[in-house]
């Protein structure tokens, strides 16, 4: 079993979700732009979808699906997560920030240190991400990253009553080391007795 933990970046707290953070997720998710290229996010998103999507977050067993409360000053501002495929030593990234705060830097720094624990704690292989092709902003963040573009998937999925374009990105762990040893900063974890 994979213990819960927390790690710090220069300006983040991504710890686990705890049931006192209801009142920020409606606040950062009711948010017609910020669910753009999200159509998992109801609009609008009220008190009850925040509840059970806190509720989802703190009971999915971390071995799984870790996922990360994205903290800033105090308040949690978004999430980041991974979906692990223990199988096949991969697993998917996922990041959602609160649009007062798009365009700080704030999904590369998160992404890093999470990407950075799932390769050391889960032992992958791979990391991948997708996107809706028309969300520039996702996947330049992937880049940033040190990502490849590994595929467009046309008229894929449907999102919003509308077909859509998606684009996938990917990071072997060779790739990761050589990036990490040249450049990329270190998580700082500590364990979380959240449940």
């Amino acid at each position: 079993m994979v213990e819960r933990i927390e790690l710090r970046t220069e300006r983040l707290l991504l710890r686990p979700f705890g049931v006192g953070d209801v009142d920020d997720a409606l606040a950062y998710r009711d948010d017609e732009e910020f669910a753009r290229f999200l159509p998992w996010v109801p609009q609008p998103f009220t008190g009850r979808d925040a509840e059970e999507f806190v509720a989802r977050n703190v009971l999915e067993p971390w071995e799984h699906y870790p996922t990360f409360a994205v903290v800033l000053d105090g308040r949690v501002v978004g999430s980041i997560n991974l979906e692990v495929d223990a199988g096949n030593q991969t697993a998917m990234l996922g990041y959602a920030i609160a649009r007062d705060h798009w365009a700080k830097g704030l999904r590369p720094e998160a992404g890093r240190v999470v990407i950075s624990c799932g390769f050391e704690t889960f032992k992958l292989a791979k990391i991948w991400a997708s996107t809706d092709l028309r969300d520039e902003r996702s996947w330049r963040v992937m880049e940033k990253l040190g990502m490849s573009r590994e595929a467009l998937l046309r008229s894929h999925k449907i999102a919003r009553n509308q077909r859509i374009d998606e684009v996938s990105y990917g990071l072997l762990r060779g790739e990761w080391e050589a990036q990490a040893n040249c450049t990329l900063p270190r998580a700082r974890t500590s364990h979380s007795s959240e449940a």
